[in-house]
């Protein structure tokens, strides 16, 4: 298999984590989320180089589309989180100058975990214009340390309607993928093996776009949802557990 002998990975490597990034991919489409929470922790077990460069850089194509599908239903406000989604981007790129696999692993399952308590347990945060910035922070942070952006505004914009929800979060993560990738590419963290890496996840991306507008979107959300808090929180533990053993 070529793309296994371009990466380093074995076949099987491979295709698991072209799977993962399909399931991954196809439940975001139909959600708003899904990704991040689903492919770090367990891309990370696979190769640790997979987050958060290479990810960060194959999710692009899933956010465009997303926003493009559903334009009409942005919400204005977020716009203004792309503010504070910058400072937090600056903070997490600094941070991974400083800090090792073993710490940003545990970052990943820590954060999958409070977004699956918060969305779990009901945690209500209107989309305020201080609390979108808020959540905008937490998400630049979060999505440049752990490649995992998308819980802080999720559970801010979890109450609104389900279109408001996908296409917000795609505007917001397609106009932070502005600033996360360059951050780390200065910071060192993005070179050609993570470039090769998210070129092999792409192929995935695109056919989970395409299977989650014409498959899984048509299945109520709260079954989807709750799948993916399921395995959001399995793939977490697993990964705290290697990393705290």
């Amino acid at each position: 298999m070529l793309a296994a002998d371009v990466v380093g990975l074995s076949a099987w490597q491979v295709a698991a984590a072209v799977i993962i990034v399909i399931i991954g991919s196809a439940t975001q489409a139909s959600i708003g989320i899904g990704l991040g929470l689903l492919a770090a922790p367990t891309l990370s077990l696979i190769d640790p180089a997979f987050i958060p460069g290479a990810i960060a850089i194959a999710v692009v194509p899933l956010t465009v589309g997303m926003t493009v599908r559903e334009h009409e239903h942005v919400d204005r406000e977020i716009y203004r989180a792309a503010i504070g989604r910058l400072a937090g981007v600056v903070v997490g790129a600094w941070l991974l100058t400083r800090a090792g696999d073993g710490f940003i692993a545990i970052v990943i399952g820590a954060s999958v975990l409070l977004a699956v308590i918060g969305s779990a347990t009901g945690i209500r945060f209107a989309p305020t214009r201080r609390n979108v910035m808020i959540a905008g922070t937490a998400s630049g942070f979060t999505g440049t340390v752990a490649a995992i952006g998308g819980p802080p505004m999720a559970l801010t914009y979890q109450h609104s309607d389900p279109r408001t929800l996908r296409s917000s979060l795609a505007a917001f993560n397609m106009i932070g993928s502005a600033f996360t990738i360059p951050s780390l590419i200065i910071a060192g963290v993005i070179g050609l093996r993570e470039l090769q890496l998210a070129l092999v996840l792409v192929p995935g991306v695109f056919v989970g776009l395409w299977f989650g507008r014409i498959g899984i979107a048509r299945l109520p959300a709260e079954r989807v949802r709750l799948f993916v808090l399921i395995a959001c929180a399995s793939s977490a533990i697993i990964l705290l557990g290697h990393e705290l053993t």
